[in-house]
């Protein structure tokens, strides 16, 4: 066995689609059912979802097989993740900050 496997994606649990995130708020019941009937249908059977951003549409993810790993590879891949990490909250820090209006 190599040193990744495929796994079910956590987001959008294999489908490969999910929620528009411009819906991402959602609606009230009263705002869903001032939609006409047929718009309603069309969001609630998912017309309008997208590609899922976590595994692009493929329904599954390569995760790191840690067993079978070396010691380097371990490393490297907790820098990976280590770096990601904060690359992740530099991204959520500004988008506050865009919604904060700076």
């Amino acid at each position: 066995m190599g040193n990744f496997y495929w796994v079910i994606c956590h987001h959008c649990d294999g489908h490969g689609s999910m929620d528009n995130p411009a819906f991402s708020d959602g609606f009230t019941n009263s705002e869903l059912y001032d939609i006409e009937p047929e718009e309603r249908q069309r969001i609630v059977n998912g017309a309008y979802d997208v590609l899922c951003t976590t595994c692009k549409g493929s329904g599954k993810v390569k995760v790191p097989n840690i067993r079978e790993m070396s010691f380097g590879e371990k490393r490297a891949l907790v820098e990976r993740r280590r770096e990601q990490r904060e690359l992740d909250e530099l991204s959520q820090m500004e988008k506050m900050e865009r919604m904060m209006g700076c």
